[in-house]
């Protein structure tokens, strides 16, 4: 192979450009030899002529790969004959066996190996360059060559550049070859005075720069003349086709770049238009200039010149030649560039005026020149200029329409803006741009038409409002603003002020709101654009309230929570139950309240202990909080309110209502509603507690039940949830003194018949009891609250809006705002802070890595569900959820135990083995154990493996009767039975089963509550030992994935009122499933 550089030294730079294209064409060589004799390779071919019509050439070339040159050549073309050198047909055979040696017959890599075109380019390009020819003239030692420019100023600008050494200068006739030289490190001699190896190197430092700028314009050209079409290049960057010769023409950019490499040197400058020749320096500055405008005579006048200069200009920049110097003026010269161009640089002697264009003179070009340079005056022309442009605008307002015209004024001169059409000419004297942008200002708020009046429709409030308090500034800024009367009357000058006084009269709250310079009418439109951020509020009048100003917080607030009316509010004054009195003190200042509204908050928050002993009997029986607990249900009651005792699980929540209940006995019957597990606890508890009542357990067939509500004497009435639900219409006809929902969080969901039926029995007086007030949701709070005081906290959906969406949101305000609402109708104790003497609780997390059969058939349940979750739409995801659950409920079947899905599974389960372990180690130690779990199934699989082994074990579901859970609960306390097996949902509220130390959650799930209550059987009152409880998780899967979500969110309830719980599994958008189903 041969390299590029050595055919080029071979022929001329045309024929290599010529045969590039002959190879690039492809498929015009043929009939290809190749022989090999030493390091000289022999090429023949035919190649087609470029002429077409069939004719073809046979061509030859030998070459010395090794040294690298052209040994011999021949083709039977014409130019071969007339021209030195190989022809194009020739060199194109040599470039043809660079692209594909293996083409050729009787080619023989093994001959000699030969370097890949590629990488001989590569490499003569970045080989030393070697001199190899002999000169008379000594070589210039490097950074002693020097670059001289000369600039041709034609219309158009041009570059020449002379090489300077040492001993002499010579032209430089072609750019091309220069930078071809330097690329390729060529020696090059220029006569007998300059001879140097063409490297940057060997050029002073400010000509390197030179070099380099050289090289990327002729690369440029080179680029730019090649065209790409189809995905193929035609046309070749090769100097033989694009050739930079002794003038390179600069475009503007170029020619700035230029000049700037000269800044404090010396150049040529060659204006061809003003007839100048010869060197300037080359630096930054505004030559000397001058202009005189002079009157010669019938109304005419005369520019005369101040300075001797030419003045040149590119694209960006303004060049002036004065005094040996080219200087590169600043911008204010330069903004003036095409007069001092083309008209002070006029070769013509004399610069007229006319009469009939001096005024346009005066009013347009020689501002702009007075900014720029000196200029002098003659005093008529002084005269001629125009008057200043003053901007004037009318704004007035009709039924209808708030209207807007605009003058310009000059002097005496008034010009209307808003009639002017598009295309008009100006009056030159008049400041077309001013009175552009005030058109354009006008129309920026205003409708202009072509009647010379611009308008915004009455109606159209928003278009006003930006008018009024963003347009009216910006037309004052710009010029002067006229306004009628009618239009001042759009804008409201009072800061609106709301004052709110809060008294109690008759056990009620009375709210009076009042408005400085407002109708009361207009306060809860006015609120309402206050909440929706809105700088201001139009009035019934038509009139605008700037609310930048205006603090109506604590007005929007005190309407936002007490969900006040339009027609409440116009009325100035409102009566509000008394159970908000809490709700107010939080918002409304002291400066509001008067003194009965602050006694009655502080009567209640400071009960009297003396007031409230509790029943002789329960006085040694009752813990002090306990004692506490019996007080703040007293008060409640004295004050007519209801009430939640959310005591966490087993701090005794029965007796201290019973303590209540014996208290105020004589008053009327008592209905108590529980869980159907509970109803017999709580006949145990009255028993036990307060045996002089009167108790009755409303239970058995429909007509017995019917029998028990039918006698006379019963004090309290004890029934469940699902009795009351279906009993609701016998129940709607007695009155009762109080009702007392235990457990309550069964009411959670407001729209379930059992919800509805509490709320359907008439009682004086009621409370709520459970550890649990929120399990899921912020709104199964609302739901209790809506049983115990309805209206407390509005409807659901103004509940939703106003409390629950923003504390999801993380809105600690509306937080705080609702613990003030509800706090003094909630009292919640935990047993770290009353009981001392409580043993501890020490919860643990304990793995089971799923393997073989079971973790396959996990991994294939959860892989089918992340994909059809994720080809699901949001609209076909909300309707298919239950099915989603259900799936969820099949992959925590497999966490336990396979064989609760499949029944012909035979493979082990990870979890069963990890409980039994647990079983083991309580047997080894003589303690006892409760195991929880969601799933019968579950239990009974986990039963027989106890049985297996020999373990005996109590177990409790739904299946059991009520009685019989009572006697298993006190067997399983007495005897040394090691476990015992509770359904969570059967077994986890309303037993005492504090013979166990030891709790196991087999399957813990999204209810971490719920989990809480059934550890609480164990850890409670009555309990010795330390409490340990194991949730068994499986490993890497929803499970473990479940734990950690419910970590992140289980402070929602603790936000609001102190009690732990979280938001509900239904309520996971689709991508929190998915993230749910790992990766």
């Amino acid at each position: 192979m041969i390299s590029e550089a050595a055919l080029r030294r071979s022929c001329r730079p045309a024929v290599l450009g010529r045969a590039q294209t002959i190879v690039q064409r492809g498929g015009h060589i043929w009939q290809r030899d190749c022989r090999h004799d030493g390091p000289v390779t022999h090429l023949s071919a035919n190649v087609d002529g470029s002429s077409g019509h069939d004719v073809s050439y046979h061509a030859t070339i030998s070459f010395d790969e090794v040294a690298g040159r052209v040994c011999g050549f021949s083709c039977t073309c014409p130019a071969a004959v007339r021209f030195p050198g190989p022809c194009k047909h020739s060199v194109a055979l040599a470039l043809d066996y660079n692209r594909g040696a293996r083409g050729f017959a009787g080619y023989d890599a093994l001959v000699h190996a030969s370097t890949s075109p590629a990488l001989s380019n590569l490499l003569d390009r970045s080989a030393q360059p070697v001199r190899t020819r002999l000169s008379s003239a000594p070589e210039e030692r490097a950074g002693s060559v020097s670059l001289k420019l000369t600039l041709v100023h034609d219309l158009e600008l041009f570059a020449r550049f002379d090489l300077r050494g040492s001993r002499g200068s010579y032209v430089v006739r072609s750019i091309s070859d220069l930078v071809s030289d330097v690329a390729e490190g060529a020696w090059h001699e220029y006569g007998k005075r300059l001879a140097f190896t063409h490297t940057v190197d060997a050029f002073d430092g400010p000509s390197r720069a030179v070099v380099r700028f050289l090289t990327r314009c002729v690369r440029n050209r080179r680029s730019f003349a090649s065209e790409r079409l189809y995905g193929h290049v035609y046309g070749t960057p090769s100097p033989s086709q694009v050739s930079v010769g002794r003038e390179m023409r600069l475009s503007s950019p170029e020619a700035d770049e230029l000049i700037g490499l000269y800044m404090g040197r010396e150049i040529d400058l060659d204006d061809v238009r003003m007839g100048f020749r010869g060197p300037l320096r080359v630096a930054e500055g505004n030559p000397s200039v001058s202009l005189s405008v002079e009157s010669v005579g019938d109304g005419a006048y005369e520019l005369v010149r101040g300075g001797d200069v030419a003045f040149f200009s590119t694209d960006e920049a303004l060049y002036a030649c004065q005094g040996g110097r080219l200087l590169r003026c600043d911008d204010r010269l330069a903004h003036v560039a095409p007069f001092l161009t083309g008209v002070y640089c006029s070769p013509t002697p004399r610069l007229l005026l006319s009469e009939r264009d001096a005024p346009r003179f005066a009013a347009t070009l020689l501002p702009a020149l007075e900014e720029a340079l000196p200029v002098s005056v003659a005093p008529a022309v002084e005269r001629l200029r125009p008057a200043p442009c003053r901007l004037e605008f009318r704004l007035d307002r009709t039924r209808s329409d708030v209207t807007c015209e605009a003058d310009a004024v000059y002097g005496e001169e008034r010009h209307a803006l808003l009639g002017h059409t598009l295309g008009e000419q100006l009056d030159p004297t008049r400041d077309a741009s001013r009175e552009a942008d005030a058109r354009q200002l006008v129309g920026r708020y205003f409708a202009v038409g072509r009647t010379g009046v611009a308008t915004i429709a009455e109606k159209d409030s928003d278009a006003l409002a930006r008018l009024l308090f963003e347009g009216l500034g910006e037309l004052r800024r710009m010029g002067e603003v006229l306004s009628t009367d009618a239009f001042d009357a759009l804008v409201a000058t009072a800061v609106p002020r709301v004052r709110v006084g809060l008294s109690v009269r008759a056990n009620l709250i009375d709210l009076k709101v009042s408005a400085d310079d407002l109708p009361l009418s207009e306060l809860h439109a006015l609120l309402g654009s206050y909440r929706a951020h809105r700088r201001l509020h139009r009035l019934r009048d038509g009139s605008f309230v700037d609310l930048a100003g205006a603090d109506l917080s604590e007005a929007a607030r005190l309407a936002d929570e007490l969900g006040l009316t339009a027609r409440e509010l116009s009325r100035g004054e409102v009566q509000i139950p008394s159970y908000k009195a809490f709700l107010l003190d939080a918002i409304a200042s002291d400066e509001e309240k008067d003194a009965s509204f602050v006694e009655y908050v502080d009567n209640f928050r400071s009960v009297d202990p003396s007031c409230y002993e509790p029943p002789a009997c329960l006085a040694s029986v009752l813990r002090p909080y306990q004692v506490s607990g019996y007080q703040w249900l007293s008060a409640l009651v004295d004050m007519g309110f209801g009430g939640i005792l959310a005591d966490e699980m087993g701090l005794g929540k029965s007796v201290q209502l019973i303590s209540l209940l014996l208290a105020r006995r004589g008053r009327g019957a008592t209905l108590v509603v529980c869980p159907a597990s509970l109803v017999y606890n709580w006949e145990a508890e009255f028993a036990k507690f307060a045996p002089q009542l009167d108790v009755a357990v409303v239970a058995g067939s429909a007509d017995e039940r019917a029998r028990i509500r039918g006698e006379c004497g019963h004090e309290v009435l004890i029934t469940s949830y699902d009795l009351l639900r279906r009993d609701i219409e016998g129940y709607a006809r007695l009155d009762f003194w109080c009702e007392a929902l235990d457990e309550a969080q069964y009411i959670k969901n407001h729209e379930t018949l059992v919800a509805r039926a509490t709320k359907a029995v008439h009682a004086r007086h009621r409370f709520a009891l459970t550890g649990t007030p929120i399990e899921n949701r912020l709104s199964e709070l609302w739901s209790i609250f809506d049983y115990l005081m309805p209206g407390l906290l509005g409807s659901y959906d103004r509940f939703r809006e106003r409390y629950e969406q923003p504390v999801l949101d993380g809105d600690e305000e509306v937080g705080a705002c609702l613990r003030a609402a509800t706090g003094p109708f909630v009292l919640r104790r935990l047993k770290r802070d009353v009981l001392n003497d409580l043993p501890e609780k020490l919860e643990q997390v304990v793995y089971a890595r799923l393997a073989g059969e079971q973790r396959r058939l996990y991994q294939a349940h959860e892989q089918a569900l992340r994909v059809s979750l994720s080809r699901q739409t949001d609209e076909a995801f909300g309707r298919g959820k239950i099915q989603v659950l259900a799936e969820l409920m099949r992959l925590r079947q497999l966490c336990c135990d396979p064989r609760l899905l499949y029944d012909d599974y035979e493979g082990g389960s990870a979890k069963l083995a990890t409980v039994m372990d647990l079983v083991g180690s309580v047997v080894d130690s003589s303690h006892k154990m409760l195991l929880f779990s969601q799933f019968t199934s579950h239990l009974s699989l986990i039963a027989s493996e106890l049985d297996a082994r020999g373990v005996r074990y109590y177990t409790i579901t739904g299946a059991t009767p009520k009685h019989r859970r009572l006697e298993l609960a006190d067997a399983f306390n007495a005897d040394e039975t090691p476990v015992f097996l509770i359904s969570l949902k059967a077994g986890g509220t309303g037993l005492n089963l504090v013979g166990a130390s030891v709790v196991v959650h087999a399957d813990p799930w999204w209810n971490a509550a719920a989990q809480d209550q059934a550890t609480d059987r164990a850890h409670r009152i009555g309990q010795t030992r330390d409490v340990s409880v194991y949730k068994v998780i499986a490993k890497d899967t929803i499970e473990d994935r479940i734990l950690a979500l419910q970590e992140v969110k289980s402070d929602l309830a603790e936000q609001v009122i102190g009690v732990g719980g979280g938001a509900g599994l239904s309520a996971l958008r689709k991508e929190d499933l998915i993230a749910l189903l790992g990766e």
